[in-house]
């Protein structure tokens, strides 16, 4: 195990060091129990079978229950408190980790797949679970009894210790070799699981559009991540049962050489049959502990890979913001010389645009012309920007993160439904919400469909919504909007999927609602325009027309050429 990885795994035990030393002592009595065991057995043979003392046999039998008591006492304290600490310490990084989530720059875990982060999460915890339990049972617990076994064992007879002190070197190289090759296959085979977890994932987000296509080659695709899959778990397993067949065929050597020397020296009457016996047991529980202890340090070679790709997740970059609360909007929001790049394309260009408090704006223009990207640089769901963006007169970054957005709401066209009941997917923009605001908010987004619902509030919504249809997405999507409130009210194509009569209804309600409040909303409806302030017609990244519906209307502009269409459209 490398140096980073075991500071790693002391850190984490270090939380729970009083279990820890209650399982170690659980660990010496086992180990204590097991070499009081080997030892007696000379007594057993020397003073029972050969000399028949009656009182020893009373003793020795008095020896023995106690060594039994301390041993299950050991067993117990083992068997339930590593585990206990494990499972504890698998529930905080869980919890980490999700934590860690929740509060991650965007832009960084972008950059990994859905399904990467999901296995992280998953399939290395649980591996790194294993492996933390055959560090705490196998590994700790067979080293004590290796070490008291080989102290007795030398007491017992020093110059039979020596034959078995000779495999030793022949045992260190095995465990090296394999253990190096279990670690390259360990993170291989965890690399491959995460391969596969992606692309499921990716088919399960996306089935409807795959049953639209020729499954044969998500087929072809999902046959060679599952035969890759398949090939390392079959290499990884291939060096494991080597290198445990190695150890065993080493140590079958030893306890031959043994056998033969101890029998010789029994004969010539050197040590007696009890002292050879309870060597020769001692050398058995001694091989079957080197070999537990063995296949959980090959375990341990492959928990650097895991514990890597953990720390992945365990230092996700968190979200940086400035250090002043964001209290409430006053005057306005300036965009001064704003520009947004991704790579080599511009995005926004030039932006120079003034929202005033509690003004409702309609933002229009074709599809890529940086319309979503300049309302989301509000709420900083997206921060790399040029130029200045100022409410009132503080800069967006000097903002702390988490009060900005608290008065902020966001509807966007792909509406977040996370599988829970309706009134838990509501109490998420207010926890503390009474029923009744619930109905309320629920009305004021024409949700009325709700209260039809076979569990009202309490029915479930499956995967994404999936019980809702579109429309009906968005609906409780808006009525959370209505029990947040905010302050600065962002819909990005929010209603796009509301027919044209709920669609008008639902936005003289939002206008009503959010009367004194500031309304950013992106809409391909040109019959929305009729309840807004002002109106932002962009292309190119650029505001290329900018005012009033009526003033707008007079010019041959970019809005009169969106109206004729929506005309011909309707017509």
């Amino acid at each position: 195990m490398e140096k980073n990885s075991l500071k790693f795994i002391i850190s984490l035990y270090k939380k729970h060091s009083i279990l820890f030393v209650f399982a170690l002592i659980g660990s010496v009595l086992e180990a204590g129990a097991l070499s009081g065991f080997v030892y007696i057995l000379k007594n057993v043979i020397d003073d029972i079978f050969v000399e028949k003392n009656y009182n020893k046999l009373i003793l020795i039998i008095s020896i023995l229950i106690s060594l039994a008591i301390f041993k299950q006492i050991g067993f117990f304290l083992k068997n339930y408190l590593y585990p206990v600490i494990i499972l504890k310490i698998i529930r905080e990084l869980r919890e980490k980790i999700y934590k860690n989530i929740l509060e991650a720059e965007i832009s960084y875990l972008n950059r990994l797949s859905i399904g990467e982060i999901v296995s992280r999460a998953t399939n290395d915890i649980e591996r790194f679970s294993i492996m933390l339990s055959s560090l705490g049972t196998n590994v700790i617990t067979e080293t004590l009894t290796i070490i008291g076994i080989i102290g007795l064992l030398i007491y017992t007879d020093w110059k039979l210790f020596l034959i078995f002190v000779i495999v030793i070197p022949f045992l260190a190289l095995v465990l090296n070799h394999f253990g190096e090759k279990r670690k390259k296959y360990a993170k291989l085979v965890q690399e491959s699981l995460a391969e596969f977890t992606s692309h499921l994932s990716q088919i399960l987000n996306g089935l409807e559009t795959v049953k639209l296509f020729k499954k044969e080659v998500f087929q072809r695709i999902f046959n060679k991540l599952n035969q890759k899959l398949f090939q390392r778990e079959v290499k990884s397993r291939l060096y494991e049962t080597v290198y445990l067949s190695s150890v065993e065929i080493i140590a079958y050597i030893g306890v031959v050489g043994i056998i033969s020397y101890g029998g010789y020296r029994v004969i010539k009457g050197e040590i007696t049959a009890g002292q050879f016996f309870s060597f020769l047991g001692g050398v058995l529980v001694l091989v079957n502990s080197m070999q537990i202890l063995q296949r959980g340090l090959v375990n341990l070679k492959g928990i650097t890979p895991i514990i890597e790709r953990l720390q992945t997740l365990l230092n996700i970059p968190k979200e940086k913001g400035g250090t002043k609360p964001f209290k409430s909007l006053k005057k306005e929001i300036t965009y001064q010389n704003a520009y947004v790049k991704i790579g080599d394309r511009e995005i926004l260009n030039n932006i120079n645009l003034k929202i005033r408090k509690g003004e409702k704006v309609a933002i229009i223009g074709l599809s890529g012309s940086g319309k979503t990207t300049l309302v989301k640089l509000l709420p900083r769901l997206i921060k790399d920007y040029d130029g200045k963006i100022l409410i009132d007169e503080t800069e967006l970054t000097k903002f702390e993160i988490s009060s900005l957005r608290e008065r902020f709401g966001v509807l966007s066209q792909e509406v977040f439904i996370f599988n829970d009941t309706v009134r838990n997917n509501l109490l998420i923009a207010k926890p503390n919400a009474k029923e009744e605001e619930l109905f309320e908010a629920l009305k004021k987004a024409k949700a009325e469909f709700i209260f039809k619902l076979p569990e009202g509030l309490d029915t479930k919504l499956g995967e994404k919504g999936s019980v809702l249809s579109g429309g009906e997405r968005q609906r409780l999507a808006l009525a959370r909007l209505f029990l947040k409130n905010p302050e600065i009210l962002i819909i990005d194509e929010g209603t796009s999927a509301l027919d044209v009569e709920t669609e008008e209804k639902v936005a003289k309600e939002l206008i009503k609602s959010f009367k004194d409040k500031t309304v950013l909303m992106i809409t391909h409806r040109l019959s929305l325009l009729n309840v807004v302030d002002r109106v932002i017609v962009m292309e190119n990244g650029k505001i290329v027309e900018e005012g009033r519906v009526k003033e707008l209307k007079l010019r041959n502009g970019l809005l009169n050429r969106f109206l004729q269409i929506s005309k011909e459209i309707e017509n």
